[in-house]
């Protein structure tokens, strides 16, 4: 899975996921975008491999007793596990690789969390619930790579190794982000925060979780705004 996660940050370096063109002097974003998916890869491969291990044994399972005349009820079972671990490393694939491709325009922070959520669902331990009440209004004008970064780098800090986290997503003067852990969320990775300033984004640690506020392309007031 290195390998695969290296092709992984070799993709985002060469797409930059910018509509603008080049980052702008001084901004790091791509080698954060890079750095971001090494460590989206890393979280998801020892899971990962385990679905997909086990779809292969269940298969086997499947294969060798309908042989033998097994009856159908019997293997049932284990032709729905298979189907239910291919499912999730379906989606956790496709999640991984839409982070891959460059990002055609402004960047959906919400539909960002929902790909984070479907990709940490391979995980055996609990995943990422979402909140969204951003109606549809979550497109950010700061930079693609800048804004993946600071959503993925904050969940997977309030995530940890064997806990879940929720992510409450919401407009009022801007796009909000709150992320809160089950125990103390270690605080964020001061590039990261320099490089999301420079793009209007700013990143509040708190004891037990992450707020993000990200300008959005619509700052219409959403009266369902976490205060």
């Amino acid at each position: 899975m290195t390998d695969a996660a290296a092709a992984l940050s070799d993709a985002s370096r060469t797409s930059g996921g910018r509509p603008d063109g080049p980052a702008p002097p001084g901004s790091n974003s791509a080698a954060l975008w890079a750095d971001t998916l090494q460590s989206l890869a890393n979280v998801v491969a020892h899971d990962l491999r385990n679905a997909l291990n086990a779809v292969a044994v269940n298969l086997e399972v499947v294969r060798s007793r309908s042989a033998r005349g097994t009856e159908t009820s019997a293997i049932a079972p284990f032709a729905a596990t298979a189907a239910t671990n291919f499912e999730t490393a379906a989606g956790a694939a496709e999640a991984l690789l839409a982070f891959v491709r460059p990002e055609p325009g402004r960047v959906d922070i919400a539909a960002v969390v929902t790909r984070l959520a479907r990709l940490l669902a391979v995980r055996a331990g609990p995943g990422l619930r979402v909140s969204d009440q951003s109606d549809g209004r979550a497109a950010t004008t700061a930079l693609p790579d800048i804004a993946r970064a600071a959503v993925a780098r904050s969940v997977l800090a309030a995530v940890g190794e064997d806990e879940g986290a929720a992510c409450e997503i919401a407009v009022d003067d801007g796009i909000f982000l709150r992320i809160t852990g089950a125990t103390r969320v270690p605080p964020p990775d001061p590039d990261l925060v320099a490089a999301a300033l420079e793009q209007g984004i700013r990143i509040t640690p708190r004891e037990r979780s992450i707020e993000i506020r990200f300008p959005a392309v619509d700052q219409r007031a959403n009266p369902n705004a976490p205060s």
